[in-house]
């Protein structure tokens, strides 16, 4: 990562869709620091700690350890403790050295581990944690030189991952600094494996940053859009809902529309392939709300796995296909976020295969699998993206469905 100079890293020198995407996220975050100013007498973020053991299970598990491997709780017990007091340190004004960093490798490394880093690499680490550009970009900068470090000092060549003991010290110390400018933690999920290695594979080191730019960015969506959804219920607070909040029902009848319309054309091409399986087949669209009880729950269930709480809203367009011996029900769902809403919303999917022996998840989405929709957004700013979601799912679910058919 040294030729990566800091020219290369400020902002103003980023591909105009990764600039687009920041402003995006530091859109979010004005709403997410103006709700964490609302909470006064808060000293703590409401659910955090239960986000970094996620997290730690998480990496955990991308790492090749399931959850029945022989000593997890213990070593997701000790990686949740750690990040919890690195994230304390982040409130006392702790200058961050490089004495810190190895101290701080050390906490992340196996009890009869080597510490992972010397001084020289963790004063470079320290160095790497001042560049001036945009949080995330500094992120996944420190992240990158620190896994070039482990690799180098454990014999890798090439891109073979950090041992399995130090794992996690990349992304402690990416979350590090960006609790540092006020940005949540890192939140990872299993599910982005592929993106993850992809983003790994690059053999571009430029294109490899940014690739982990684009990653973090949308892990911090996620963050930020969780946390907002949760600071009352957490708190015992009733949190006081974004000055656009109340905006925010126009927006989303508009992108049930959208979702309902592009869900209906995407319909079309695939019912005629499916009538040349069976003749009998039918194919309908339809549209509701929450207040339609079946439906409550496949919501809550696809707000938890984009890990927020939805709000009082929640309206859905459904997708459903009955063909010989299986049915397909998908549901795209357009919901709040937050109680009272705080005007972000968020675009989901849940779909369901169900044969004559049993009932499975087509989609098991990971928690980016998801539009994030702010109060200053409007459908056409974001139609583009929200079709391409709504295709992508559809695609994922039809085609499981054809495959169980075939």
């Amino acid at each position: 990562m040294d030729s990566v100079i800091e020219r290369d890293l400020a902002p103003e020198h980023l591909p105009d869709p990764v600039r687009r995407r920041l402003a995006r996220l530091d859109r979010l975050r004005d709403i997410w620091v103006e709700q964490q100013c609302n909470r006064a007498g808060v000293q703590r973020v409401p659910g955090r700690r239960a986000i970094l053991r996620s997290h730690t299970r998480e990496l955990l598990e991308l790492a090749g350890r399931g959850a029945a491997a022989p000593g997890l709780a213990e070593r997701a017990r000790r990686g949740e403790d750690a990040l919890v007091r690195m994230e304390a340190d982040c409130h006392t004004g702790l200058r961050l050295s490089g004495t810190y960093l190895s101290d701080l490798a050390r906490t992340f490394s196996d009890s009869a581990a080597a510490a992972p880093l010397s001084q020289p690499d963790s004063q470079r680490l320290a160095d790497a944690a001042a560049v001036p550009t945009h949080p995330v970009v500094r992120a996944a900068h420190l992240f990158l030189m620190c896994a070039e470090i482990l690799e180098r000092s454990a014999g890798h060549a090439g891109p073979a991952p950090p041992p399995l003991s130090h794992r996690p010290l990349p992304w402690a110390l990416a979350s590090l600094t960006l609790l540092r400018s006020t940005y949540p933690p890192l939140v990872m999920d299993h599910r982005l494996a592929g993106a993850y290695q992809a983003a790994e594979a690059k053999r571009d080191e430029r294109e490899r940053l940014l690739a982990f730019v684009a990653l973090f960015a949308e892990l911090q969506m996620v963050a930020m859009r969780g946390e907002l959804s949760r600071a009352g219920h957490d708190s015992g607070q009733s949190p006081a809902p974004s000055a656009a909040a109340h905006g925010s029902g126009p927006l989303s009848a508009a992108l049930h529309r959208c979702v309902l319309e592009r869900t209906r054309t995407r319909s079309s091409p695939f019912t005629m392939v499916l009538n040349e399986l069976d003749p009998d087949a039918r194919v309908e669209v339809t549209a509701g709300d929450i207040g339609t009880a079946p439906e409550r729950g496949r919501c809550d269930a696809a707000a938890a796995r984009a890990l927020f709480r939805r709000g009082p809203g929640c309206r859905w367009a459904s997708l459903e296909v009955t063909a010989a011996d299986a049915a397909l029900r998908l549901l795209i769902l357009v919901q709040d976020v937050g109680s009272p809403p705080t005007g972000v919303l968020a675009v989901t999917a849940d779909a369901w295969l169900t044969t004559a022996d049993r009932s499975l998840d087509v989609l098991d989405p990971a928690c980016t699998d998801c539009v994030t929709l702010l109060p200053t957004d409007s459908l056409d700013d974001r139609r583009t993206e929200l079709e391409e979601f709504v295709d992508d799912v559809t695609a994922r679910a039809v085609g499981r469905l054809f495959r169980a058919l075939c």
